[in-house]
């Protein structure tokens, strides 16, 4: 859980530090968004506005919080899949802020020019990644669409 004036504890960092790998993955581990180490540079572009700083701390709470994160060596301690599961339920709760977390971590990453196939060209940018879209119509609706 980040400090009162919002830095980040060593357990934080770590635990972002794999939170990036699964995020943003590379087929080369050393390439993950993590290893690369924009961490830094996440935390720093989070504070340039209220809204992303909030959001940001949010993330970093939650994911300290979460269940699943409190085995027995925190969240570096679990599986691939259940530190996916671990994301997934931050994602599921908090939506929207962790869409503007996203937002940071994918515009950081790509930004960064050791990252693999890095877009030539950021301006005609349309491309939505990890976006989460909620569907908040009728289960009787939502399900049959879904078998549509």
């Amino acid at each position: 859980m980040p400090n009162q004036d919002g830095s980040l504890t060593g357990s934080d960092t770590i635990t972002l530090t794999a939170t990036l790998n699964r995020i943003i993955s590379a087929d080369s581990p050393e390439l993950a968004a993590g290893t690369l180490g924009i961490l830094d540079e996440v935390q720093e572009r989070a504070k340039t506005t209220q809204e992303s700083q909030s959001a940001f701390l949010r993330i970093v709470e939650a994911l300290s919080l979460d269940l699943m994160s409190h085995a027995v060596g925190g969240f570096t301690a679990l599986t691939e899949e259940e530190q996916i599961a671990s994301i997934h339920n931050v994602e599921s709760s908090l939506p929207e802020e962790f869409n503007v977390f996203l937002e940071l971590v994918r515009d950081v990453y790509y930004e960064d020019s050791r990252t693999p196939d890095r877009p030539t060209s950021f301006s005609g940018d349309t491309e939505i990644f990890g976006r989460v879209e909620i569907d908040t119509s009728e289960p009787e609706r939502r399900h049959q669409r879904e078998s549509e």
